[in-house]
């Protein structure tokens, strides 16, 4: 019984996920790398428990927290500064306070983290993308949880597209972490499959501009920040479009 419930809340799942990743990834990796998650996950996590209590006078353990943790230190070099973790876990969660519209985030706070951090010429190593057929089969579990098939094949499609009339291999470019992780974050990605096609279209065609145009800038990691930043006037749209379609 305690499995199944386990299991029925997806955000343990991706947690499981993540974690799975981290260690497939430890022996490619040193020391330093295992204190550089710890480090990213346990500054998320107290970060948001401080500003829940403080702002809802309640203490809360946030699991969004640990995977915006697991995220921001997986993906940013583990060889910088110690400080840059803190800092860059800690910007995660207070955008998801600070940067709200009707009383909602609509920025994926690891995202917003790491494109301060790319914009700041801060590397991006990727390593929790360790394994890709965990992510794979993990990803797809997900997508079929969470019903976001749009935005991954909005993404997908145009963003293959323009790498083959480009006359590159996509599938050599393509950061399945960032399709089946990042890309579908639930309150940030938006519902229903048309609004997931055209977000997926958006961060897939700003991601091959920005690889194209200005390749010293994460392009995924831009992609999905103005796919996000998108959000507002994509709820717009679709909440005039539901009444045309009854």
């Amino acid at each position: 019984m305690l499995k199944m419930q386990f299991f029925k809340d997806i955000k343990n799942v991706v947690i499981l996920t993540l974690v799975v990743l981290f260690f497939i990834g430890i022996p490619h990796e040193n020391g330093r790398f295992i204190l550089w998650v710890l480090s990213g996950v346990l500054t998320a996590v107290l970060v948001d428990a401080v500003i829940h209590r403080l702002i809802r006078h309640s203490w809360d353990f946030p699991k969004s927290a640990i995977i915006s943790g697991l995220i921001v230190s997986g993906v940013l070099s583990f060889d910088e500064s110690f400080w840059l973790i803190f800092v860059f876990s800690s910007l995660a969660i207070i955008s998801k306070y600070i940067i709200r519209l009707h009383k909602k985030h609509f920025l994926n706070p690891a995202n917003m983290a790491l494109f301060i951090a790319t914009l700041f010429h801060f590397p991006l190593t990727w390593i929790l993308e360790s394994n890709r057929y965990v992510l794979i089969l993990a990803g797809l579990y997900f997508v079929y949880r969470l019903k976001k098939w749009g935005q991954v094949i909005g993404f997908i499609a145009v963003f293959s597209a323009l790498m083959f009339i480009d006359g590159a291999h996509p599938f050599n470019m393509i950061s399945w972490f960032f399709v089946f992780i990042m890309l579908i974050e639930p309150k940030t990605s938006g519902f229903g499959f048309v609004r997931g096609i055209v977000f997926g279209l958006i961060a897939g065609i700003v991601s091959f501009l920005i690889l194209t145009f200005f390749p010293q800038y994460d392009f995924f990691v831009v992609g999905l920040f103005i796919a996000n930043l998108c959000n507002p006037v994509l709820d717009h749209w679709e909440n005039k479009r539901k009444p045309q379609l009854h």
